[in-house]
């Protein structure tokens, strides 16, 4: 929506599906109603190099190895201590938001008050070479565990494994390379070697949700807000989703008082989106993590349900962070719903956009409208900047907001 999509596909590699224990089980990202159907696997670090680089070109200040020592509210602006290079100094703004992670500095000066949950699985994660092909996500489960295989296109796999046999006396609660391969293989069926090992891990999954995302003039974005388990691949996508929403309130908010109520749609929209991913990835870590005989047999009902086509298309959508009906419009786009991107009729005017994500580019409302027929009300009261386009596939004017939802 950015325009920004270019520099992240060539640097990714792309996931024609997401695996769910069986070859016949998978969710496609083929059929999605987006104009990129698939997964995009990319590094943490090379996300958010390219997204450093996006916002310094607009005009961003970005420091590193700052502090947050302090923070103060007052009835206009906030006032946060930071030490930096030696040096402690206070930085005054409208509003402060609090995007520094799990164990946000921001949200525990706040006292924003959070619930905290440890999942009971034990999580072996390695990153290794191995011989499969094709470079596709792949997942097997067995009696003894469950094996998901995610490749970087590389060659080099992240290999995640739940293990379901109970910690006996002969076997190690730490990570151990000699255990993970005997796993995998036992699981697979067959010889997968992990060689040139980059790093190996156990580790517990934990839920981290905070009981509000705005106080006063602070707000609450990310990890900071929420943490998941990283079934499903949903954790990076779900904070960007906030920086999307939270941006032009912010900004709008900043530029007009009037306009602070933004932020509070803001916490009640982002949060209740993120309690549903929580449940989902919670879910996720439950069916590939739980070893009781209960789970065998759910894990047995899922993965035989999951070969209806109607059920992995659902998945495929939801774990894509889309409706499971976008695609399944008559033209009429519902507030709080996203919009599709939607083929735009041409204007007089050379280099007019030909789709509605080119038209939200620039960052600002976009004024859909029909072919024939009336324009929103709204529109002509909407203090925000305002693009109109027109579409064949519109049968009922609305507003789009800058983060691609309707307003």
């Amino acid at each position: 929506m950015r325009g920004i999509a270019e520099p992240f596909v060539a640097a990714g590699h792309r996931y024609r599906h997401y695996p769910l224990g069986t070859p016949l089980a998978t969710a496609p990202f083929g059929p999605l109603d987006s104009p990129f159907p698939y997964a995009l696997a990319l590094p943490q670090c090379e996300t958010e190099s390219l997204l450093e680089a996006y916002a310094r070109k607009s005009g961003a200040l970005v420091i590193r190895d700052a502090d947050v020592t302090g923070l103060r509210q007052g009835a206009d602006g906030v006032v946060l201590t930071v030490r930096h290079a030696g040096r402690v100094r206070c930085l005054r703004a409208s509003y402060a938001a609090g995007c520094d992670g799990a164990r946000s500095t921001v949200r525990r000066l706040t006292a924003v008050p959070t619930t905290r949950f440890v999942y009971p699985y034990d999580v072996t994660s390695v990153d290794a070479r191995l011989d499969l092909e094709p470079q596709q996500p792949w997942s097997r489960c067995g009696r003894d565990g469950m094996a998901l295989l995610l490749p970087f296109g590389d060659g080099l796999w992240r290999a995640i494994l739940y293990d379901y046999r109970p910690c006996g006396a002969g076997r190690a609660r730490g990570a151990d390379v000699a255990d993970a391969a005997a796993l995998l293989r036992r699981i697979a069926g067959r010889d997968l070697a992990l060689r040139d090992v980059r790093q190996i891990s156990r580790y517990r999954c934990e839920r981290l949700h905070a009981s509000r995302y705005r106080h006063r003039r602070v707000v609450l974005a990310g990890d900071a807000a929420h943490v998941h388990p990283p079934t499903g691949g949903q954790g990076l996508n779900t904070g960007i989703a906030d920086a999307m929403s939270l941006g032009w309130r912010l900004a709008a908010a900043a530029a007009d008082p009037r306009r602070d109520l933004l932020l509070d749609a803001y916490a009640h929209e982002r949060r209740h989106t993120a309690t549903s991913v929580l449940r989902l990835t919670g879910a996720l870590l439950h069916l590939n993590a739980a070893p009781a005989v209960w789970a065998h047999a759910l894990r047995a009902v899922v993965l035989r349900a999951a070969r209806s086509p109607a059920v992995r298309s659902r998945l495929a959508a939801t774990l894509a962070g889309l409706s499971p009906s976008a695609g399944q419009t008559d033209g009429r786009f519902r507030g709080g719903r996203r919009v599709p991107d939607v083929p735009l009729l041409a204007a007089p005017d050379h280099g007019s956009p030909a789709r509605l994500f080119e038209a939200l580019r620039a960052g600002h409302h976009v004024h859909l409208t029909p072919a024939h027929g009336t324009s929103d009300p709204r529109a002509q009261s909407l203090p925000h900047p305002l693009v109109t386009v027109r579409s064949d596939a519109c049968r009922r004017a609305c507003v789009v907001r800058p983060d691609g939802y309707a307003l």
